[in-house]
């Protein structure tokens, strides 16, 4: 018979039956149930109340968590940067000249509301990348709540299932040995053996109805594992199309905007350094490091994404983070339904 700690990470119906076999085997349960005084009507009513009014309790935290998330206040943040996509002009990515060609083949004033859209558009999309770095968080903040409730939840499941044990060992006891003694004893003619049995059986009756109590708070430890499995899931969803289509290509795509914006100045820097280079040679000196350092430096301007390509991730991304919450938030309408039934039969 072992002594040590019964520890509960998962609740699945596999660890479940393993710790309810682990409890039949445990010394503390085998210590309440030989406590359990039968004839005492007020300590059964009191057996397993304190964690079944925990319990009956706990499915508020989850609602709160679930009310606050910034997932409810992401609808707008998509709104504002759907908008500021669409200011960015596509066909100037894909018209075969280029955008950087047709940039500065514009007229001055053209160009200085080129440069003035872009430049607002880069400050504007900055500050929406940094809303999503803050969501980010408040998810990762919401799935660490989350894992904190989940073993707060362990716990209240465990200490249940210790006092159900307990009762279906103390009940197993009546069955199977005292009522069988009471019985026999009545069969001889013992009249007040017969009416202790009558006492017997209905105290059975009232323990097989406080495990029936018992196991019905239990479920919501069952229900409440499974609803916070669902949420830190969706919530990691949610947390990886926000960093993928978002928080990681927002900068590229404003770095973009700013090489489009500088690219004039980049061209003339690249043609000073060749013709440096061509002056160079001309006089037949021989290259300094620094020199061939500052050419490549130049001529090393190439994005390994081009424009369009970071906006149709952007774009796509909207689209399918509005898909996910979509049917996370219809999840978690689900979830908040149960709870609510679960918190008033409780």
């Amino acid at each position: 018979m072992s002594n040590r700690a019964i520890v509960l990470e998962r609740l699945t119906a596999e660890t479940a039956d393993l710790t309810k076999q682990e409890l039949c085997q445990s010394p503390e349960v085998q210590h309440i149930a030989s406590q359990i005084d039968v004839k005492n009507k007020l300590e059964l009513t009191e057996l397993g109340k304190e964690p079944a009014m925990k319990l009956s309790r706990f499915s508020d935290q989850i609602l709160k968590t679930i009310a606050h998330s910034k997932v409810n206040e992401s609808n707008e943040l998509l709104k504002q940067l759907e908008a500021l996509m669409e200011k960015f002009d596509k066909k100037e990515v894909m018209e075969q000249q280029g955008f950087f060609g047709k940039l500065f083949k514009r007229t001055p004033r053209v160009k200085e509301d080129l440069y003035a859209k872009y430049n607002s558009l880069g400050r504007d999309i900055e500050k929406i990348h940094y809303q999503f770095v803050l969501m980010e968080e408040a998810l990762a903040n919401d799935n660490r709540m989350l894992a904190r409730l989940y073993n707060e939840n362990l716990t209240y499941y465990l200490a249940l299932e210790k006092y159900i044990v307990a009762i279906e060992m103390k009940l197993d006891e009546m069955k199977t040995t005292i009522i069988p003694m009471y019985e026999k004893q009545s069969a001889a003619g013992n009249q007040i053996a017969k009416m202790e049995l009558t006492t017997l059986q209905a105290i059975t009756e009232t323990l097989a109805q406080k495990i029936d109590e018992l196991e019905k708070s239990r479920m919501v430890a069952i229900l409440g594992a499974t609803q916070m499995d669902m949420l830190v899931n969706g919530n990691s969803e949610l947390m990886e199309q926000i960093n993928g289509a978002f928080i990681k290509t927002i900068p590229v795509f404003k770095m973009g905007i700013m090489n489009a914006v500088n690219d004039k100045r980049q061209q003339l820097q690249q043609q000073s350094a060749a013709a440096f280079e061509q002056r160079m040679k001309q006089f037949g000196g021989e290259q300094s490091d620094a020199v061939i350092q500052s050419v490549k430096y130049a001529q090393q301007n190439e994005p390994s994404l081009s424009l369009e390509e970071m906006w149709e991730t952007i774009v796509t991304g909207i689209a399918d983070y509005r898909q996910i919450r979509t049917e996370q938030a219809t999840k978690r309408q689900q979830i908040e339904q149960q709870l609510k039934v679960l918190n008033s039969g409780a």
